[in-house]
């Protein structure tokens, strides 16, 4: 496996706390180290486990693999006491889930077809193989949220607690950038619209008249994630689709096929599946109007413009220009500023950046912008952009003035960890806990295993 490779991997890996080798790995050898109430603890869990760090190049001896295999105890413990709580997960949870992750993953690659590939799976095998580790983990966090969830520090409680951390334990803040953007996407023509909106119909008419919504989206649909089940989406809630998809979805009847809707992705039509409370499932079939070579010309011109504009009008701000040229209506009436979907805020870890933009801005100095480049939307949508470094942090050990959200983080984790450590300590006598002999001797932080 390449280097890339490997990395992607543990990041699959991170996200699903599983990997194919591991079910490889039992056929070959394995045996319960641990058991908690009915649940157990398998050797091949803690190797696997093991094996990601030592791929990020971390240590992974005795000690390293006594803390796996608390973290393990910990998960097992949750899934008892969530089942004796009565404490539930829905299938739709799971699929909402397994979907956000997959979608996250898909990000990594060209294309489905070479992350399918990679992972040696189709998309619907990768979620039943994954299925039951989701819903555990699910569980698992809400008896975590049902612990911890209304923990809450105050300003003095994280002042107290950077005074008493060593100034070589205190958190550790790495490069964060704070980013701007003009972005010109080429527009298809309006009869690229009308040929693609047309067609749509046309599959429309068909599935009206007789013919299979499924099959249809197998067949046509450009979102190739769903339409290799058949356009299905699974069960997601309102917030989880943009808007002008869940207005008129959340309005179907089940079995209705919807008018042709149009989105930031492209042209759908719709069909609602099933309604459980908050969560449906719909099949949907996208089409994507395609700009011409004279499209992306244009689109290209017109960047360029705008790049000359910034370099000879003093007068016109960055922010400026962003609001009279740029298409990106999340960023265009916020001076161009970018938000870091993951945080909410405008900060973004360069580690976090994918190749592409770090690339864009890794020689930048603060103020100074990038030259127009191709690149690919979150939407999957090929554009112009021309990209400016408001600012850049330098990697430093947080300080109580620059960086308090951090130490606040830092502190409220540190109060979560002693609840639960106290949890722990009165619940393991409510279980049976063993640990087989191997493992006798690990120095756990809250376990006391007879």
């Amino acid at each position: 496996m390449s280097q890339g490779g490997a990395r992607i991997w543990i990041f699959f890996a991170a996200l699903v706390q599983a990997s194919w080798g591991l079910s490889q790995n039992r056929k070959v050898v394995d045996e319960v180290i641990a058991v908690v109430g009915n649940e157990i603890i398998l050797l091949s869990e803690v190797e696997e486990q093991a094996r990601q760090l030592s791929m990020q190049g971390q240590k992974t001896g005795f000690r390293e693999k006594c803390m796996i295999l608390e973290g393990l105890l910990f998960q097992k413990l949750c899934l008892e006491q969530a089942e004796r709580d009565s404490l539930t997960v829905t299938d739709e949870q799971v699929e909402s889930e397994l979907n956000r992750r997959l979608d996250y993953f898909r990000a990594q690659f060209e294309s489905v077809e070479k992350m399918e590939q990679f992972l040696g799976r189709t998309i619907p095998e990768i979620k039943k193989e994954f299925r039951s580790q989701v819903r555990d983990q699910l569980l698992v966090r809400q008896m975590e949220e049902k612990i911890t969830g209304s923990v809450k520090v105050t300003p003095a409680e994280v002042r107290r607690f950077y005074e008493s951390v060593p100034p070589d334990s205190l958190p550790f803040v790495p490069s964060e950038v704070e980013l701007a953007q003009i972005v010109i996407k080429p527009e298809p023509s309006p009869a690229e619209k009308e040929r693609v909106r047309k067609r749509l119909q046309e599959i429309r008419q068909e599935i009206l008249n007789g013919a299979s919504f499924g099959l249809k989206a197998l067949r046509f649909s450009e979102d190739k994630v769903s339409a290799q089940n058949q356009g299905e989406l699974g069960f997601m809630t309102r917030e989880q689709l943009v808007p002008e998809f869940a207005a008129v979805a959340f309005r179907l009847k089940e079995g209705e096929v919807s008018e042709i809707v149009e989105t930031p992705f492209g042209y759908h039509i719709i069909q609602l599946i099933e309604r459980r409370g908050e969560y449906s499932n719909f099949r949907h079939i996208l089409l994507r109007p395609k700009p011409t070579d004279a499209d992306f010309r244009q689109a290209e011109k017109r960047i360029d413009s705008v790049y000359h504009l910034i370099q000879s009008h003093d007068t016109l701000t960055f922010g400026k220009l962003a609001e009279l040229f740029s298409t990106d209506e999340d960023s265009r009436y916020n001076e161009g500023r970018m938000v870091n979907p993951a945080t909410g805020n405008s900060r973004f870890r360069v580690g976090d950046l994918d190749m592409a933009t770090f690339n864009l801005i890794n020689a930048l100095e603060p103020g100074q912008y990038s030259r127009p480049q191709l690149y690919e939307t979150p939407t999957g949508q090929k554009a112009f952009r021309i990209v400016k470094l408001l600012n850049r942090t330098n990697p430093h050990v947080a300080d109580l003035v620059n960086d308090f959200e951090a130490i606040q983080e830092a502190a409220l984790e540190q109060k979560k960890k002693q609840i639960i450590g106290r949890w722990i300590q009165k619940k393991q006598g409510e279980y049976f806990i063993r640990v087989h002999e191997a493992y006798a001797g690990c120095p756990f932080e809250t376990f006391r295993i007879p």
